[in-house]
């Protein structure tokens, strides 16, 4: 019986164990030169521990690059999954074409545990572009590393490139009706009631 339950419960952590899974969602799915993208990194299938619970996010640290000609970096805001108890240390480093976050929790593992038990994905950070070109881009990333409440690196991380596109072309103006036109209408309208009464 012993054996049955040992071969169970390596089993189940072995289904259980996978990747986590770094991926970037974007505010539209396509652009004009003049919008704002905003990019949230997301981080989901958290890999579980050898006792088969989920790993705790405790910090993290990627590089994300783009087509600069394309958008331009404008702010970063941090997810609030890191920040509790005692804080944390939050880095951001902009170049022309990419981008270092990284963040630290000093919190202890039950204030993290607070905010991210039960959770099977959340928002690890918000940037914002200018979108300055036309043409098709992506976000690439590079040099992840997360590391759980006890200072251990997670072993497996994979990340999604994200593909988006800037059209060229100017959004199209609706006229607006003319004014003076439903102006005269409505007064036609009332002389004409008036002259029936």
């Amino acid at each position: 019986m012993k054996k049955i339950i040992t071969l169970l419960t390596a089993l189940v952590v072995s289904f259980s164990s996978h990747a986590t899974l770094l991926t970037v969602e974007i505010n539209q799915n396509s652009y004009q030169v003049g919008d704002v993208l905003t990019a949230d990194f997301i981080i989901s299938d958290i890999e579980y521990d050898s006792s088969g619970f989920q790993k705790l996010l405790a910090t993290f640290d990627f590089n994300v690059a783009w087509n600069d000609s394309i958008i331009e970096y404008v702010d970063t805001s941090f997810g609030n999954k890191l920040n509790v108890g005692a804080g944390s240390d939050q880095f951001s480093d902009a170049t022309a074409n990419s981008l270092s976050l990284s963040e630290t929790s000093y919190a202890w593992w039950d204030e993290i545990l607070a905010v991210q038990d039960g959770l099977t994905s959340f928002v690890l950070a918000s940037v914002d572009f200018n979108v300055v070109g036309s043409g098709s881009g992506s976000f690439d990333f590079s040099n992840l590393n997360f590391g759980d409440d006890f200072g251990n690196a997670f072993t497996e991380v994979s990340s999604t490139n994200k593909a988006f596109s800037v059209s060229s072309g100017n959004p199209v103006d609706i006229p607006e009706p003319a004014s003076i036109m439903l102006v005269l209408i409505g007064l036609t309208l009332l002389v004409r009631q008036q002259r029936m009464n």
